[in-house]
């Protein structure tokens, strides 16, 4: 039995759960959901799949009423099939009078920039960033060809806002949230809404609620997710570089996101030296003041790259 549930056998499938945990959550419930979660891989991709067609399906079962009490719970199993099946017809017969289009936009080496797109959707584009937008009349699509994105979608139940990467694809409805995809790493941030990450080479999809983030990399049967820190994974978008305990490497990869020349360790010892520290993008004296103070380094220009030594081996000032 479910606690808060009297007379009502325990949900044995995705859909009952979903069902239960909108009439009545409580820990109890979400104790015995959790243990449901971890007994088989696909009750996680089930249950994603439910709250995305919930989403999908909004305008058919806006008329259903959410029950009061607990002891209504029992009239949503039957209800929620009958909305995910005429969400599912509404889905499937809706014609839209929308004309196709496509449009490419990219941003270049520091640059930033917003956009509103043909539905009303915005998207700010971060440094070193190529986007391909398709709209077709049943379909909302975004290609994220490299760089990092934040979206913030503007709801349409029967056409879902899909962005794909090579990685895979994050589908979702009314949402905002951040994808980043550079060296073959995809990281998809949520600050409002759900969203459905899956990787295309075994349909494996994750769910990434309000205030997690999913990373995939090459080889990830699926998305591993975590809880994000949302200030530092948008710091981008006031031109703030936050980094907690990180290899000086990693720190230096993503600051030459935002410059012209690249700047990388001179030896693996430095490379593997650990950093924390808040940096204005691009800000080069910025970074050599932090590298100087905090741990001893210079910067040296070599041909085409910026290199970080010990300071008694520097030989030259740096130039962006």
């Amino acid at each position: 039995m479910i606690a808060g549930l009297p007379g009502r056998r325990r949900p044995k499938n995705a859909a009952q759960w979903f069902a239960a945990r909108r009439a009545n959550t409580n820990s109890a419930l979400e104790r015995q959901f959790e243990r449901w979660l971890a007994q088989e891989r696909s009750h996680g991709e089930e249950y994603a799949l439910c709250e995305i067609l919930w989403e999908v399906s909004a305008d058919a079962a806006r008329g259903l009423p959410k029950p009061a009490r607990a002891r209504r719970a029992r009239e949503w199993f039957p209800r929620l099939g009958a909305a995910f099946a005429a969400g599912g017809a509404l889905v499937l017969l809706a014609i839209w009078l929308w004309p196709a289009s496509s449009q490419r936009w990219s941003t270049g080496v520091g640059e930033q920039r917003t956009l509103v797109l043909d539905d009303g959707s915005r998207v700010t584009l971060n440094t070193r960033t190529r986007i391909d937008v398709r709209f077709e009349s049943r379909s909302r699509e975004v290609v994220l060809e490299g760089g990092e994105a934040y979206f913030e979608v503007a709801k349409e139940s029967n056409r879902p806002f899909i962005v794909r990467t090579p990685l895979g694809y994050a589908r979702a409805v009314g949402t905002h949230f951040n994808v980043y995809f550079v060296d073959q790493r995809l990281a998809i941030t949520t600050e409002e809404g759900t969203v459905l990450l899956t990787a295309p080479s075994t349909g494996n999809g994750v769910l990434v609620t309000v205030g997690r983030r999913a990373e995939l990399r090459a080889g990830m049967p699926r998305a591993s997710v975590a809880m994000a820190d949302i200030a530092r994974d948008l710091d981008w978008m006031t031109q703030r570089l936050e980094v907690d305990d990180v290899p000086l490497q990693a720190v230096l990869s993503d600051f030459s996101r935002y410059t012209a020349t690249p700047v990388r360790a001179g030896t693996a010892e430095i490379a593997a030296m650990r950093v924390s520290a808040v940096l204005r993008t691009g800000d080069m004296a910025a970074l050599a003041a932090t590298l100087k103070g905090a741990l001893g380094l210079e910067l040296e220009r070599r041909g085409d790259e910026i290199i970080v030594v010990a300071a008694k081996q520097a030989r030259a000032s740096p130039q962006s």
